[in-house]
C-alpha cells in the first residue's frame, strides 16, 4: 500500500487486488455491523419507554462502531480512493455517540438531531461520489452502493425540513438512522463481488 502518491504506480490495480484479497472479510464485517445498527434501531422503536437507559446506551455503541469502522476502513483504503470524507463522518458519529451516552436527553435533542441529519448528508454524498469513481475506473454493479447514498440523502432531508418535529421524536429518529443505516449497509454488502478488470 502506497501512503503517498506516486505517479508511476498503478492505484487502480493495487486497489482491485486489495479488494479482491478481502472481500469476504469486507462483506462479513458490514453484515455484522448492519446487524447491530438493525437491532439497536428495533429496541429503540421496541422500547422507547422502559428502557430507554439500556437502549441509549446501545445506541451509543452501534455510533462509535460505526465511526471506528469508518477509520479502519479509511487506513485501509489505498492513497488514490482514501475519502477524507469518511474521516468526517467517523468524528460525528463518535461524537454522536458519546453525546447520546453521556448527557441528558433534555440537552441534546436538538443537537443530535441536526447532527443526524449532517451526518446523514456526508454519508449520503460520500457514497455517491465513491460510487462515481469506481464506475469511472470500470467496476461494474455501484449502484447499490449508489441506492444507499440517496436513501441516507433523503433521510436527512426529512430530518432537515421537520426540525422541531425531529426533536419530539428523538428515540424514533435515532431508531431510523440506525435502521436506515444498517439496511443501507446491508444493500452494499449484498452488491460486493469480486472485481475482474
Amino acid at each position: 500500500m502506497r501512503w503517498f502518491f506516486d505517479s508511476g504506480f498503478d492505484y487502480v490495480n493495487e486497489f482491485f487486488e486489495n479488494w479482491n484479497k478481502k472481500i469476504k472479510k469486507i462483506r462479513n464485517t458490514c453484515l455484522i455491523v448492519a446487524a447491530l445498527l438493525i437491532v439497536a434501531g428495533i429496541l429503540c422503536i421496541a422500547f422507547p419507554v422502559k428502557v430507554f437507559a439500556v437502549i441509549q446506551y446501545v445506541a451509543a455503541a452501534a455510533l462509535i462502531a460505526l465511526g471506528i469502522c469508518h477509520i479502519v476502513s479509511y487506513l485501509s483504503t489505498t492513497y488514490y480512493f482514501k475519502d477524507p470524507m469518511l474521516i468526517v463522518m467517523a468524528a460525528v458519529n463518535i461524537l454522536m455517540g458519546i453525546l447520546v451516552a453521556a448527557m441528558p436527553l433534555v440537552l441534546t435533542v436538538n443537537v443530535i438531531t441536526f447532527m443526524l441529519a449532517v451526518v446523514l448528508i456526508f454519508s449520503g454524498a460520500q457514497k455517491v461520489s465513491f460510487a462515481s469513481r469506481l464506475k469511472y475506473f470500470g467496476v461494474q454493479n455501484t449502484g447499490m452502493i449508489t441506492l444507499s447514498g440517496v436513501l441516507s440523502i433523503l433521510l436527512s432531508a426529512t430530518f432537515i425540513l421537520l426540525p422541531f418535529g425531529s426533536a419530539v421524536v428523538l428515540n424514533y429518529i435515532i431508531a431510523a438512522y440506525l435502521v436506515i443505516t444498517g439496511i443501507a449497509l446491508c444493500i452494499e454488502a449484498a452488491g460486493m463481488c469480486r472485481i475482474h478488470r
